[in-house]
């Protein structure tokens, strides 16, 4: 168990920490709003809206995966169930697509509760199985519900509508990119709380150990249930933004599949298990190698592969192990 220093009534005093800490924080939050429109570069914008969103979703994976030790291998279901139940709401209900951001965090919880009841008695491998496998069912499900969801024919997506003036057409990259950072902002600040609190406390102690932890009287069933549903609902609330970003929706491999699943794991992985910022380092790092070798394609994977491996044997702690050497 942790030292009493850690406990949560201390932890509480994050909002106090020393100034050189929130001076770095505020260089890294100015670089992100000033350098897409400095650049004036259509295609520098979607490299960092691409890198924040994974960034964050690495960040959400590492609060199962980091912080509870839920193995979850179909992530990239959540992200779909998020998105198809935004664009679907939509396209067949005329439901506001501001609103459809609400809707695919409920839909993201709610999968995230099925998924902790059915998986309540499981963890490590078998688990990371079940969430696969039930991954692969969503996919497969709208594929090949044609009729409504449209399948692989594609989702034309209707975008976000006009905001206090603030045009959200097609093409309009800023103003996706700055809606992603209020979200990402909000995200974050939203599971720094929580593991501040004595929730967070609570998993830890199951990630290290979950016999131990239950015999200090903590319901387990019940965090895993609580850490599940939070993580699925915001994967939701990104998978909504996505599908406005993105125009047309299909439930391909390299979207909603294994591929996918394996990017937002190796970043989790790479930013260091337990930080939830080291994920948007390892973001920015992973999404520009993933540029500059487009052209190899499928063997992108297989970098990502051997970075993962790299970083598990040499670099257990991620680039959050670099922290000093970084600051």
């Amino acid at each position: 168990m942790r030292t009493a220093v850690e406990t949560p009534a201390a932890a509480s005093g994050w909002w106090r920490s020393p100034p050189a800490r929130w001076l770095k924080v505020a260089v890294l939050l100015l670089l992100l709003v000033l350098i897409p429109p400095w650049s004036g570069n259509p295609y520098i914008t979607t490299i960092f809206i691409s890198a924040v969103m994974f960034g964050i979703l690495g960040a959400i994976y590492d609060l199962m995966i980091g912080f509870a030790g839920l193995t979850n291998f179909g992530y990239a279901g959540f992200i779909a169930v998020g998105a198809y139940a935004s664009a679907l709401a939509t396209f067949h209900y005329d439901v506001n697509p501001w609103l459809g951001l609400i809707l695919g965090g409920l839909a993201g919880a709610l999968l995230g509760l099925f998924t902790g009841v059915v998986t309540l008695r499981l963890r490590g491998l078998y688990l990371g199985l079940t969430t696969w496998f039930l991954a692969e069912a969503i996919r497969l499900t709208i594929s090949n519900a044609t009729d409504y969801t449209r399948g692989v024919m594609g989702l034309n997506v209707v975008p976000f509508p006009d905001l206090f003036g603030v045009s959200f057409a097609r093409g309009q990259l800023l103003s996706y990119y700055y809606l992603l950072l209020i979200l990402g902002a909000a995200i974050l600040i939203a599971m720094a709380l929580l593991l501040r609190s004595r929730v967070g406390l609570a998993f830890r102690a199951m990630r290290e150990d979950e016999l131990a932890t239950q015999s200090l009287g903590l319901d387990t069933v019940r965090l895993k249930l609580l850490n599940f549903t939070l993580a699925s609902a915001f994967t939701g609330v990104v998978g909504a933004f996505y599908c406005r970003y993105l125009g047309i929706l299909t439930p391909t491999p390299e979207e909603f599949g294994v591929p996918r699943t394996v990017e937002i794991l190796t970043i989790a992985y790479v930013g260091g298990r337990g930080t939830l910022w080291g994920s948007l380092f390892a973001a920015f790092l992973l999404i520009g190698l993933q540029e500059y070798f487009r052209s190899l394609e499928a063997w992108r994977l297989v970098i990502y592969g051997t970075l993962l491996i790299t970083v598990i044997l040499f670099l257990p702690k991620g680039l959050a192990g670099l922290r000093r050497y970084l600051w």
